[in-house]
């Protein structure tokens, strides 16, 4: 009896403990629902592998309060000719950006205050 009680026990506590597991909202899942569906698409592409799937940051600097200490202008200039190890996405340097991508991505940033 007392076997089967602490294997209910520790069932219970497993079970409580692994409720939500697997269920993490980011800021990505988060805003690709609340109208920043292309921007979240574009970052997801080409630069959540450096600053990470909820923008905490990695090779590159966490953007979670960017918009807090860049302009939307400044955030487009860094995002199109790049600055440091980051290479610049726009038509100037790599082109891998449109100017329209960089801007949608810049306003969307600019928004993480």
């Amino acid at each position: 009896m007392r076997r089967v009680a602490l294997c209910l026990f520790f069932f219970s506590v497993c079970l409580v403990f692994n409720t939500g597991c697997g269920t993490r909202q980011t800021i990505l899942d988060t805003d690709s629902h609340n109208g920043f569906s292309d921007a979240v698409q574009l970052f997801q592409t080409n630069c959540e592998s450096c600053h990470g799937d909820n923008l905490q940051g990695g090779i590159g600097p966490s953007l979670q309060h960017v918009g807090s200490s860049l302009t939307l202008d400044q955030i487009e200039h860094q995002i199109n000719v790049g600055g440091g190890p980051m290479p610049g996405y726009g038509p100037t340097n790599q082109a891998i950006l449109t100017t329209q991508q960089i801007h949608t991505l810049a306003v969307w940033l600019s928004s993480k205050k």
